[in-house]
């Protein structure tokens, strides 16, 4: 069952002086109504409200006064606004501005493209017309990516397997290793991507065939030329068991394995998502795959983007810590404006990879502390606001629950994505050249006319 907020009465008595006021809220997690006792949000100052919705002081005043946003007043004369009421109103501002279907929106000259790869279709992902779910439980990674690159249509590839080249990986640590003090381990893919191509005598050929082979290539180098915090496994292993030891130092259990597999697949693909779009405006320009899939990476780091599991993370973490996931909320909002692991685009209620691999977890050992606290994230969350968990949540509660690198979530994400990126690369490649090139409206001064 989804996550749903119960929603009955939020009862909250005027407590006598010096008493702390608890909200009680009944809420659904997976199929087991919760009671949640807590105390009041940090509340946000008007310059806080402000920035987050992106509109001045006045226009936040008149808000107030027309009864849709509550204020509370502080002690320094100024007023409060408490985290989740705030979301609430941002995403009901969001819906009122959304177009009408089938209308053309000033600003997004590309709205839709045709693709025979994901659907998103009542908050279900489908690849190739599959439940993303029914393929994330059934086939590993490298079967799924097969799937996604050629549906069940034959192949001519003289070799299908993730291998990558020792030569070529031996290039790219000695290039990472010159990276300045500030490079973080994402920096290493696109680094991975360009030396990968420049080893490729045909890295400019766009038949499916050699994007499938240079995308294999890609994928089994990033893997292979992260910096091992663990015992390396074997060269012939599976993708998931040689990213594994770049992600955590302790061994792998089978269960683990099945997670990590699982949540590459459910990752690789998710539409036109714009780390996506990046790579086919590249691909329409004829850019190889190298440097459609580094036009990609780009995109993909951001922390909007890729990056949103690891503010998640340490909100997981701040919870386990302290036992307060209302703080950890606030302390997110007021430092991001944003709430990690929360709302989506693209779903109304739920974000079904993330629930899939929530529930994923519950059997194997060690997760329960980062469970506990991604449920009682998600009950303060849907309790009092629209926005559903997302894939992000439960990235971070991989994460924190086996024991992995800050950044793992985004290092999986990324080399998982790529696999999705080979796929519209190689249908973008099969499209009219410089069809994604659009055009402006122009909003400057008046150009007088020259007749």
């Amino acid at each position: 069952m989804g996550v749903s907020s119960m929603r009955a009465a939020v009862l909250i008595a005027s407590p006598p002086e010096g008493w702390v006021t608890v909200r009680r809220t009944p809420t659904l997690i997976g199929s087991k109504r919760m009671l949640i006792e807590s105390t009041p949000l940090p509340r946000l100052s008007t310059a806080q409200v402000a920035s987050r919705l992106k509109i001045k002081r006045e226009t936040l005043y008149a808000y107030v006064a027309r009864g849709l946003l509550v204020s509370e007043p502080s002690e320094d004369g100024g007023s409060t606004f408490d985290p989740l009421d705030v979301e609430a109103f941002a995403a009901s501002r969001h819906r009122r501005a959304a177009p009408d279907e089938g209308r053309a929106t000033l600003g997004k000259p590309l709205m839709v493209l045709e693709s025979d790869l994901a659907s998103i279709q009542d908050d279900e992902l489908y690849f190739r017309g599959r439940p993303a779910t029914d393929i994330a439980r059934r086939l590993p990674f490298e079967d799924a990516a097969r799937f996604l690159w050629a549906g069940s249509a034959p192949h001519d590839d003289l070799d299908d397997r993730f291998v990558s080249r020792p030569d070529v990986v031996s290039a790219v640590r000695r290039a990472a290793a010159s990276l300045g003090p500030a490079t973080r381990t994402i920096d290493q893919l696109p680094l991975a991507v360009a030396i990968c191509g420049s080893w490729d005598p045909v890295r400019d050929a766009t038949g499916p065939a050699a994007v499938r082979d240079a995308g294999r290539h890609m994928i089994a180098t990033m893997v292979d030329s992260l910096p091992a915090l663990g015992a390396p496994a074997a060269p012939d292993a599976s993708l998931a068991e040689r990213l594994w030891p770049a992600l955590s130092p302790s061994p792998a259990t089978s269960q683990h394995l099945r997670l990590l597999d699982a949540t590459m697949v459910l990752c690789m693909e998710h539409d036109l998502a714009l780390s996506t779009m990046a790579a086919r405006v590249s691909a329409s320009a004829r850019a190889n795959p190298y440097s459609a899939v580094t036009a990609a990476l780009s995109s993909f780091d951001s922390a909007m983007h890729g990056g949103a599991s690891i503010p998640a993370s340490i909100m997981i973490e701040e919870t386990i810590r302290t036992g307060n996931a209302e703080h950890a909320l606030a302390r997110q909002l007021s430092e991001t404006g944003l709430i990690p692991g929360f709302g989506h685009v693209v779903y109304r209620h739920e974000d079904p990879r993330a629930r899939f691999l929530l529930d994923a977890m519950r059997p194997a050992p060690g997760f329960a502390p980062a469970l506990r606290a991604a449920d009682r994230l998600i009950a303060v969350v849907s309790a009092r606001s629209p926005r559903p968990l997302n894939l992000d949540l439960a990235l971070a509660s991989l994460i924190v629950g086996a024991e992995m690198r800050r950044d793992a979530g985004e290092l999986v994400f990324a080399v998982s994505r790529t696999a999705g990126w080979i796929a519209h690369i190689i249908d973008e490649y099969s499209r009219p050249a410089l069809r994604l090139r659009p055009q402006s409206r122009y909003t400057g001064p008046r150009i007088p006319s020259r007749r």
